[in-house]
């Protein structure tokens, strides 16, 4: 991959400078641009894209989404004026809503971190699809007869009440398989992973942007739990 992806190493960095590297035509007046660096978000991991603006000189290029495409990171923007290769820019995400993405993808972590500590997550409900949007939700393998739902919410609102560490680092995929709560399938073991830990709690492979602590995350909660097909839905809200 050609970008450094900042957002990585650092969630809340709003700005950047980098060079246009390639550009690719999308439409009346769309394009998509590779940088050298970027710090908004690639939509995926159940994410949404960040969006933002570029600017030149002039010219300003609105930023509707980012996605990975072809193994690079591509900025999707519209402008009547044609950018051009080796421009030096600079980027600036929205904030706002970087920041409720955020929250909701780590509110997403802890209601899955709740689950571990109360004994049924991973191996009575096994996480495998999420979704941090405005509808967010999670998606486990297998059911319960259990009623969990006021429980759940309460363990994860204990977990926000406590003002824990959210921590992020690259390791080697056997450090990982032995820290690690659970693996998701389909994880390259030929590089350094991203570890997301919870503090005094666990740790769990992880791409997104998080916020630093969970008291930033804000109350928790469970609006329903739906079983499908011998999968079990947990949809949650942040406050």
């Amino acid at each position: 991959m050609k970008t450094q992806q900042s957002y990585l190493n650092n969630s809340y960095i709003k700005e950047m400078g980098a060079t246009v590297l390639a550009i690719k035509p999308e439409g009346q007046n769309r394009y998509r641009l590779l940088l050298d660096s970027t710090v908004f978000y690639p939509m995926g991991g159940g994410q949404p894209t960040d969006q933002g603006k570029l600017t030149h000189e002039n010219w300003t290029g609105d930023v509707y989404q980012v996605m990975i495409k072809d193994g690079e990171v591509w900025h999707y923007a519209n402008e009547t004026v044609i950018p051009e290769v080796n421009w030096l820019v600079r980027g600036a995400i929205n904030w706002e809503r970087r920041y409720q993405n955020m929250r909701r993808h780590s509110a997403g972590h802890l209601v899955d971190f709740a689950l571990y500590q109360l004994g049924y997550s991973p191996k009575l409900l096994m996480p495998f699809k999420g979704d941090h949007g405005k509808k967010p939700f999670i998606m486990y393998r297998g059911t319960t007869d259990e009623d969990i739902k006021q429980k759940l919410e309460d363990k994860t609102n204990e977990l926000v009440g406590r003002s824990l560490k959210f921590t992020t680092e690259f390791q080697p995929f056997e450090k990982l398989q032995q820290e690690a709560i659970y693996l998701q399938p389909g994880l390259p073991n030929n590089k350094p992973l991203r570890t997301l830990r919870l503090e005094t709690v666990g740790a769990v492979a992880d791409g997104g942007t998080q916020v630093g602590s969970t008291k930033e995350v804000g109350e928790v909660k469970i609006t329903a739990i739906e079983k499908k097909e011998g999968n079990t839905v947990i949809y949650y809200q942040i406050g």
